[in-house]
This record gives structure tokens, C-alpha cells and sequence, in this order.
């Protein structure tokens, strides 16, 4: 399954759990990485991290520290497997020269520390302390190439094409443009009652919402694709009919009509039945034989 492949939505206390978890700012990296994976079986990390990257496309929909907290659940939740599919992700974060400088340091101290549990160092601290300490300061940042040479050699594989129609789709998620970048990474942590606590309550409501929608991620144009035209028939073979049956009622115009026009010829055909007819009744019947014929000839 790829990174960028759609997700379905996760149960509401899946939700509830993983923003939680998000918002522990304050605590250690190693325990909210322990508190993820003890909440999330295996079978489910997959379906989550999908949703960390869906969050981690825009910068403004996450504190710098949920950020932080994001890529830690994302190298850790895969750090027991030989192959881990966050690392080209966890690579342009590295490399974003957009991105805080706080924000590259510890994605490449992800990167370039050992993996299982030899790098409980880098996750002692909390997010708070990598965004507001002088580890930023500090380190200094290397090349992509560097990165890519020292640590995907045996971890990374070739990204899966994708789809031309991936270009033409619209993320759910807009920016607000009256929103400035420096107060959607903003860190700080402020006094309950403060209008920034009000804010980051605002931001918290929207993810919130956006989560629940069963269509987050991306809107693609519609595939249109008209229906094939049909091969030309062959002499010989057969034709596929579709008749219409479009059948029309007749009305019988004789039904009730006058009967008593035909009692004379009828009465002489009972009679010669049983018997010879008279002169003057044979000369009946053919004149009225031949008035029959007369007008059945006319219709």
C-alpha cells in the first residue's frame, strides 16, 4: 500500500486517541510512541499513518509540536521492520528548506539514529524541548544526498509510478490565506483562558470535523469514458436484433354491429339444409349471394 494511496476513515476512538496523542506536547517522545503502539494493533498502524500523512501535507493543520510527534509515531511504528513506507516522507521533511529548522534537525536525528531501541536518546526528550531547545541551534543540517547514501541504501524502495490523474486532483484540506505561517507554527504554550488557547481550540475543532469526512484526502476529476462503438458486421455473420415492440391495438369495427341483414340468407342455409328449396326461395339466395359478393368485392 502506498503512502499517497486513499485511507479510509478510522473509528471515532481512533480518532480521538491519535489527536490526543498528538496534543501530549509535553511529554516524552518515548512514551507517546509506547502509548501509540500499545493502542493501535499492527493490523491498524497502517490505516493511521495514513491519516499522519494526510495531516503532514500542510503545515498549518498542525501545532510544530503534533508535527514532531507525527514523524517520531511514523519512523517508530515501522522501526522493528526491515522496510519502513514513511521514509521518503521523512526524507523531504528532512530536506524541506521551507519547514522550521527545528522541525529538519529532528527528523534527521530520526534518520541518522539506529533503529529498535538504541535510539531512546533522541526520543527521552519532548517536542516542546526540540522546538523550543537549542538542539536546532546546534546541529548542523545535511545534504539530501548525504542522507540518502548514509541511511536509505537498505531501507528504501523504488516509489510505486503514480497516477498522471493524481496532478489533476484538489486537495480537501485549503489553507486559509488570512492565516499567517508564523502563527500556524506557533509552539507556544499558552495559560489556559488566553484567546491563542481559544485559537489552537478552533484548529482542534477543524481537524476534527475534517476526519470524520469519508472523502479527505483528495478530489479527482470525473473519468469520463464513452462507450465503445460497435464492430462492423461481417458478411454471414449474425446480427444482434433489438426489435421494438411498439405494437399498436386494432379495433374490430363489426364487434356489436347489425346482425339482422344476414337472418334472411341465414334462414334459407338452415332450410336447404334439411331440404330442396322452391323456385322463388333459390332465387332469393342468389340474389342475395350475389349482393355479397358484391360488396365484398367494394372493400
Amino acid at each position: 500500500m502506498s503512502v499517497d494511496a486513499p485511507v479510509p476513515t478510522l473509528r471515532p476512538e481512533e480518532r480521538a486517541g491519535l489527536l490526543a496523542l498528538l496534543a501530549s506536547a509535553a511529554r516524552p517522545l518515548a512514551d507517546v510512541v509506547a502509548d501509540f503502539l500499545a493502542r493501535f494493533p499492527r493490523e491498524r498502524r497502517l490505516r493511521v499513518g495514513g491519516t499522519l500523512c494526510f495531516l503532514l501535507e500542510d503545515k498549518k493543520m498542525l501545532h510544530a509540536t503534533g508535527r514532531l510527534i507525527a514523524f517520531a509515531i511514523l519512523h517508530q511504528s515501522y522501526s522493528s521492520q526491515p522496510v519502513n513506507p514513511y521514509v521518503p516522507l521523512l526524507l523531504n521533511a528532512a530536506c524541506d528548506e521551507s519547514s522550521d529548522k527545528s522541525e529538519q534537525a529532528f527528523v534527521q536525528l530520526l534518520l541518522t539514529s539506529a533503529s529498535g531501541d538504541n535510539n531512546n536518546e533522541v526520543l527521552q526528550k519532548s517536542a516542546v524541548d526540540y522546538v523550543n531547545g537549542p538542539v536546532a541551534a546546534s546541529q548542523a543540517l545535511l545534504p539530501r544526498e548525504q542522507l540518502e547514501k548514509q541511511f536509505c541504501r537498505s531501507i528504501v524502495q523504488p516509489q510505486p509510478q503514480v497516477s498522471s490523474f493524481r496532478s489533476a486532483t484538489v486537495r480537501c484540506a485549503i489553507p486559509d490565506p488570512d492565516i499567517p505561517q508564523s502563527c500556524a507554527n506557533s509552539s507556544e504554550i499558552s495559560a489556559p483562558g488566553s484567546k491563542q488557547k481559544s485559537t489552537s481550540d478552533d484548529r482542534d475543532s477543524a481537524l476534527v470535523a475534517l476526519l470524520q469526512e469519508k472523502s479527505w484526502g483528495r478530489l479527482g476529476p470525473q473519468w469520463i469514458r464513452p462507450n465503445p462503438p460497435r464492430l462492423h458486421i461481417l458478411d454471414g455473420e449474425l446480427q444482434w436484433l433489438n426489435p421494438d415492440n411498439n405494437h399498436e391495438l386494432l379495433w374490430d369495427y363489426s364487434m356489436c354491429a347489425e346482425t339482422s341483414r344476414g337472418a334472411a340468407i341465414r334462414d334459407l342455409i338452415a332450410r336447404a339444409l334439411k331440404g330442396p328449396l322452391v323456385p322463388a326461395q333459390q332465387e332469393v339466395r342468389c340474389s342475395i349471394l350475389v349482393f355479397l359478393l358484391y360488396q365484398f368485392r367494394e372493400k
